[in-house]
């Protein structure tokens, strides 16, 4: 194998596996499992590995297991890829989750409610068994407000900054969206 084919190899490995592990330990679905895309680049790039245990003991079949070991690694990059997106967007979503989990009190909220409001990044936290994705697909696309579903557990701190954003959304645009 020639040294330009061996770079090949490498880069579509090394990539593959990382952002295999990056999918692998930060993909939240609804069911907690890996997305069928996941599980397929997991399989490819476990055939590429394999490829590689057979190459160094099968001298005959080295031509065929390059070109294998190139497609599998290939494959596998490119469903990792596709994932990434999503992957990236949860991940944020998380972070934010976190940062306003660390504030206990409204006077809090109402502080971080300023400062997001300055940025323009506003957040709405829904409440309830179900997620209303019509109103955060409105909330989105009309006044570029982020909308986090909470479950139906309603955390007082939380309604707090959703009563500024509320008010924001009547006084501003004269716009009553969220019905409480």
């Amino acid at each position: 194998m020639n040294s330009r084919t061996k770079y090949i190899l490498l880069i579509l490995a090394s990539i593959a596996c990382a952002l295999t592990i990056y999918n692998h330990n930060n993909e939240f679905t609804g069911t907690s499992f890996d997305s069928f895309e996941l599980k397929y680049a997991k399989r490819f790039f476990t055939i590429g590995i394999l490829c590689v245990g057979l190459y160094l003991f099968y001298k005959n079949w080295r031509k065929l297991l390059v070109k294998v070991m190139i497609g599998a690694f290939g494959i596998s990059l490119l469903l990792n890829l596709y994932i990434v997106p999503r992957v990236y967007k949860t991940v944020q979503l998380d972070k934010i989750y976190y940062e306003y989990s660390e504030i206990d009190t409204c006077e809090e909220m109402e502080k971080r409610f300023l400062t997001d409001l300055k940025n323009e990044q506003i957040i709405y936290f829904q409440f309830g068994i179900g997620y209303d994705i019509e109103l955060a697909k409105t909330l989105k696309e009309k006044y570029n407000i982020e909308s986090i579903g909470m479950g139906c557990t309603i955390q007082r701190e939380k309604e707090c900054y959703n009563k500024l954003v509320i008010e924001y959304l009547t006084e501003k645009y004269n716009d009553e969206i969220i019905n409480h």
